[in-house]
């Protein structure tokens, strides 16, 4: 029964390996593979998609920005008004504004922090949303074109102008994605 068991076994085995090398994946090519190059660095900072995304979160954080400003100038006229009446608060009182201050000023350098952080996700979750649309329109070339590779322009030294299909990945990722579609920001 166990060499029954291993007999089956080896049969199995065997018929794996003859399927696999008689599929046409593992065959040689008749002809030399065609390889296309996109440079996917100039595709995205030429994207609309992408130039859109990055105004909007400049714009949040800008906005951010100055909302802090403000809290942070209403937070120094308040110091310097505690300065001023320090002469006529006893040390308790004075201590417990003090502490008030130094807490509201470490919250507003949280927030900013906070903020920073959930920009920067958007900013990554957009960029992600992006590169796939590249990624799927990168196939798309190489199935219409018969590419059998292609390469990130980043990594080709020399190539033939025929072999570059950048120009028409951003004109398709222009053509499809106009803007990144993020959920509403949550403040």
């Amino acid at each position: 029964m166990k060499r029954l068991r291993c007999w089956s076994l080896y049969l199995a085995a065997t018929l794996i390996v003859v399927a696999i090398s008689a599929t046409p994946a593992r065959a040689q090519l008749d002809r030399a593979p065609v390889i296309g190059v996109i440079d996917i660095q100039g595709v995205l900072r030429a994207s609309t998609a992408v130039q859109v995304l990055s105004r909007d979160i400049e714009a949040s954080r800008d906005r951010t920005q100055a909302e802090i400003q403000d809290r942070e100038a209403a937070l120094r006229a308040a110091d310097i008004d505690l300065a001023e009446r320090r002469a006529s608060l006893s040390a308790e009182a004075y201590a417990e504004a003090r502490e008030k201050l130094e807490t509201e000023g470490v919250e507003i350098q949280r927030l900013l922090q906070e903020e920073r952080r959930r920009l920067d996700q958007r900013f990554s979750l957009g960029m992600t949303q992006v590169q796939q649309v590249l990624l799927r329109i990168a196939q798309d070339i190489a199935r219409e074109n018969n590419l059998d590779l292609v390469l990130s322009k980043s990594i080709v030294i020399i190539i033939r102008p025929e072999f570059d299909f950048t120009d028409e990945a951003l004109e398709r990722l222009n053509a499809e994605l106009k803007e990144v579609p993020l959920p509403p920001t949550q403040n």
